[in-house]
């Protein structure tokens, strides 16, 4: 037996039920963060919370939890599941509302939060590596929707799974309009060459991930890496000695092909490895403005 928060009660996940007038099912009205805990400690948790709030009051959402109470609820929901790593998914949509084009925006939010055991991915891909493909979807251009907003209503980066799985591959590589790389459809990629490490600019219309800024902080910071932000063609990816992605479940996946391209004739290369070895040592890190507790 699981449990589940929503709205502001722990309830059996079985027994959790929503409107069928749910603004979020109707209309894709809705934000989420997921992220992960090491233990009791929930990983990044001020970046997240910090992005679910931007979210919300782009969506003029009145949430009702500051940090301190939202961080006492998922630790209570994994006490309650019997968590020992989680894995969390934090839902707001707009509520129970009404159908048609003069709806009122003023209800009450449904919230939902989600915390299973994070399991991650078999470790034969981080050995071997994997294929990303290049989709013809295009993301969303941000002047029509911001990428600062994660929102549930997310079509655009669910036609690049699906062409990813009729490619027969892991993942996908999105471009913006202006044909740059830009992100996957749940992932930021990186490459390397020498010392330098590459990856798309938020000017792309990229999500800035959390893990994303983690793993430039450390590639600077522990592998004595430079990390350079533009605005790069496809082409710049087949001078690369490697290529990765990453996300909070990914973590640094890897990359070996990019459809009929081979990347280091198909090996795994170093820093790759590196960077999630030191990911992990961050993860279980106590931070220096921690230690002692306020």
């Amino acid at each position: 037996m699981s449990y589940v928060f929503l709205n502001g009660k722990f309830v059996k996940s079985e027994e959790a039920t929503v409107s069928v007038f749910d603004q979020g099912l109707l209309y894709g009205d809705g934000i989420f963060e997921s992220f992960r805990s090491v233990s009791e400690r929930l990983y990044k948790f001020p970046r997240h919370f910090e992005r679910l709030m931007k979210s919300a009051a782009a969506l003029n959402y009145p949430i009702g939890l500051n940090q301190r109470e939202l961080e006492e609820i998922l630790l209570k929901l994994r006490e309650k599941n019997k968590l020992n790593n989680a894995y969390y998914r934090v839902t707001v949509t707009r509520g129970k509302g009404q159908i048609g084009f003069r709806r009122d925006m003023r209800n009450e939010l449904t919230v939902l939060i989600i915390g299973t055991e994070f399991k991650g991915f078999e470790d034969s891909y981080y050995a071997e590596g994997i294929n990303l493909h290049l989709a013809q979807t295009r993301r969303n251009a941000p002047e029509a929707i911001s990428p600062k907003i994660k929102s549930t209503s997310n079509l655009n980066s669910l036609l690049g799974k699906l062409e990813a799985k009729a490619a027969g591959a892991f993942e996908v590589i999105m471009l913006n309009s202006n044909q740059h790389i830009c992100e996957g459809a749940s992932s930021n990629i990186f490459w390397t060459k020498g010392q330098w490490v590459f990856t798309p600019a938020p000017s792309t219309g990229l999500l800035e991930g959390v893990t994303r800024a983690t793993i430039i902080r450390l590639c600077e910071e522990k592998l004595n890496l430079r990390v350079i932000g533009g605005e790069y063609k496809l082409q710049d990816l087949k001078f690369a000695d490697e290529v990765f992605i990453t996300s909070t479940t990914l973590e640094a996946m890897p990359v070996v092909r990019v459809d009929d391209f081979i990347i280091n004739q198909g090996k795994v290369g170093p820093i790759a490895k590196n960077l999630r070895a030191e990911m992990h040592r961050d993860m279980t890190c106590i931070p220096a403005d921690i230690v002692g507790g306020e």
